[in-house]
């Protein structure tokens, strides 16, 4: 088995071609600055809150299901996000809401590298 460098990606995952990995100059800080987990309640939506808010409503976010072996998705809903936080919402596949749901969830803001 051959070692690849780190510094290089996969090609199973560029499509066989190749890509360099990057970093930039200044280190630490990085795209994401905010995370967590949160579970959703018995209406299958969930608040999160910053502990240091944002200077504007201008940062994305990331939401991933801790389990998703029965196809549900976590949203955003819509006109919730604000400079301290957001409100999400967790979908099942039939169309309905899924309570009880783990969500790890990250921020960053958008910037352009």
């Amino acid at each position: 088995m051959t070692k690849q460098s780190e510094q290089v990606a996969h090609n199973e995952l560029v499509g066989a071609g190749q890509t360099s990995l990057h970093s930039h100059a200044g280190g630490g800080g990085g795209l994401v600055d905010k995370g967590g987990i949160v579970t959703t309640d018995g209406a299958g939506e969930a608040s999160v809150s910053f502990n240091t808010s944002y200077s504007d409503t201008n940062y994305f976010i990331i939401l991933t299901a801790a389990e998703n072996s029965d196809a549900y998705m976590p949203l955003v809903i819509a006109g919730t996000k604000a400079v301290d936080g957001f409100s999400i919402n967790t979908r099942e596949d039939k169309g309905g809401n899924e309570p009880n749901v783990d969500v790890y969830w990250c921020t960053g803001p958008y910037s352009n590298p």
